[in-house]
């Protein structure tokens, strides 16, 4: 494992890699697969979201989860190639956005999340809107807390059946990821520093932002709507 100091190298690197993860989150099977079935755009569809929960609204469940599973691998792939490409090079100061002695492999691989994230919400391909990018940070915390996203799962998806809303599922997803790994911090589990807690919380952050700036799409229509 090379030990370096912050360099030109790891800024190249960084740059290349959110780029990647940008480009990789900016594809939307949603988009594609109701443009393939049906010949429309799914972002005029339904809640104007291009994401997987509209898809099984258009085109049925099966679809949707197919959707989905595929924007969970979109996060999963992005931060697993941040990880195996990084070298462990000690980011001191404000470009490692963590403390001395923290490696700039794990910043890198938050930043991957979100830069996919961030594509599958704003989308260079469909040069707009996509979705809220929920199951791409799915993807991506479970590649950053493994274990955490783990034990959390079952009772998500017992959750989200129970309501029959894949936003009561992610919702608790996401608290009960952070909380478990606040909690496995405090005790000093498995390696889960302050860091790892902030790195939790930022990727749940984005999607909410993301997801009250998509509120404002549907509202945006049907006030059209009513003044036609």
């Amino acid at each position: 494992m090379v030990q370096a100091t912050l360099s030109w190298y790891a800024l190249f690197l960084t740059a290349a890699i959110l780029a990647a993860a940008y480009l990789v989150g900016s594809l939307s099977p949603s988009y594609l697969v109701v443009r393939k079935a049906i010949g429309r755009d799914i972002r005029q569809m339904g809640d104007g979201n291009a994401g997987a929960e509209n898809v099984s609204r258009v085109l049925g469940l099966k679809t949707g989860v197919l959707v989905g599973a595929i924007d969970i691998l979109k996060g999963l792939v992005v931060v697993l190639l941040a990880r195996n490409l990084a070298p462990s090079i000690q980011a001191d100061g404000p470009l490692g956005l963590m403390a001395s002695g923290e490696t700039f492999r794990h910043a890198l691989m938050l930043l991957a999340g979100a830069g996919a994230v961030i594509g599958h919400s704003w989308s260079i391909y469909l040069r707009g809107p996509g979705g809220r990018g929920a199951a791409t940070a799915v993807g991506a915390l479970v590649c950053l807390a493994p274990l955490p996203s783990l034990l959390v799962t079952l009772p998500s998806l017992g959750l989200m059946f129970l309501n029959r809303s894949p936003t009561w599922g992610l919702a608790s997803f996401f608290i009960g990821c952070v909380g478990m790994v606040a909690v496995l911090g405090y005790f000093g589990l498995f390696g889960y520093s302050w860091h790892w807690i902030a790195y939790t919380a930022t990727l749940p952050a984005l999607v909410g932002l993301i997801h009250l700036r998509s509120m404002k799409r549907p509202l945006a229509r049907a006030a059209r709507l009513n003044g036609d």
